[in-house]
């Protein structure tokens, strides 16, 4: 298991550093100078080209890439142009509920979808296809219309939940709680299709198998075999698709924190890109793309716990 620890994460090296490398170059084609942005409209030349120095910009490409990329290998990821504040100090402020998000959803489809996928796999017959049909329109559905939708009812209508805003956890619990359920319910409908869908494949599959039906044949009760034997050799594929979902998070956590007005990662990215806030976009970015190098490790040692020959290969 080590061995298999130690190979993902130095593959993860070139991985940040495409990731990177692409976010600068990206960002260097965006339209915008955040100079005049900073300074107005009335801003005269002499003042912009003096901003320019001071923040660095008029240094070539280059040059500016390489003093970004060193600076970003010791942990300084630069300030914020429009802010003042430190990189880190804002991705540190902005993670938390980026997290909190994407870890409740991915805990409330994994639940639901496990239970509703071996129960329509088990059951078959019109609940099978009940469950089929709903799970097909769940993901038909866009994250944003639920969202708004849940607004609508449970903030609005009946006042239930907050419509926007974050509490920490460590200043009211319960608070912190209620602000999450409205964009947690927004991507984990979605997210617990996918895993329902693919939990139902995979106990079927399983289900089929010759060393099952031997099971059964010997007179060991029905439940014993599917938690002991069936959910165990069908969990590989969930896990999987459990991985790609709390990916998929963060994708759509952009739309989802402007909704809600959430203060995490994807309101933080929209932000530095609507003010071309350079160092905050290409900070936030490398975030992103570290938390999914994470996930696929905890995937691969998931898979690899429940299946040895991922060990050893």
């Amino acid at each position: 298991m080590a061995r298999l620890v130690v190979r993902r994460l130095l593959l993860a090296v070139p991985t940040l550093f495409v990731v990177a490398t692409f976010s600068f170059l990206l960002m260097q084609l965006v339209p915008g100078d955040p100079a005049l942005m900073i300074l107005g409209q009335n801003a005269t030349q002499s003042q912009i080209a003096d901003l320019h120095t001071q923040l660095g910009l008029d240094q070539p490409p280059m040059e500016q890439y390489v003093s970004w990329l060193g600076s970003a290998i010791t942990g300084d990821l630069g300030t914020s142009i429009i802010t003042g504040r430190s990189v880190v100090s804002s991705l540190s402020l902005a993670l938390p509920p980026t997290m909190s998000l994407a870890i409740l959803a991915t805990v409330v489809s994994l639940l639901l979808g496990v239970t509703f996928g071996m129960l329509g796999a088990v059951k078959g017959g019109w609940t099978d296809r009940a469950i089929q049909q709903v799970a097909g329109v769940g993901l038909a559905i866009p994250n944003f219309w639920v969202a708004y939708i849940l607004i609508l009812v449970f903030a609005l209508t009946f006042q239930l939940f907050p419509a926007t805003g974050y509490v920490p956890i460590n200043q009211d619990p319960v608070g912190w709680l209620k602000s999450l359920v409205l964009p947690v319910a927004s991507i984990a409908i979605a997210n617990t299709c996918q895993i329902l869908l693919q939990t139902r494949a995979s106990v079927l599959d399983v289900q089929s198998r010759d060393f099952i039906r031997t099971l059964q044949a010997t007179g060991i009760r029905r439940g014993a075999v599917l938690t002991k034997h069936v959910l165990r050799n069908a969990a590989i594929p969930v896990a999987v698709a459990t991985g790609i979902s709390f990916i998929g998070v963060f994708s759509g956590v952009v739309v989802i924190e402007a909704i809600f007005n959430t203060p995490g990662l994807g309101n933080l990215l929209l932000t530095g890109v609507q003010g071309a806030d350079f160092p905050v976009v290409q900070g936030t970015i490398v975030v992103f793309a570290i938390l999914v190098i994470l996930t696929n490790l905890a995937v691969d040692l998931a898979t690899g716990w429940l299946d040895p020959r991922v060990r050893l290969s």
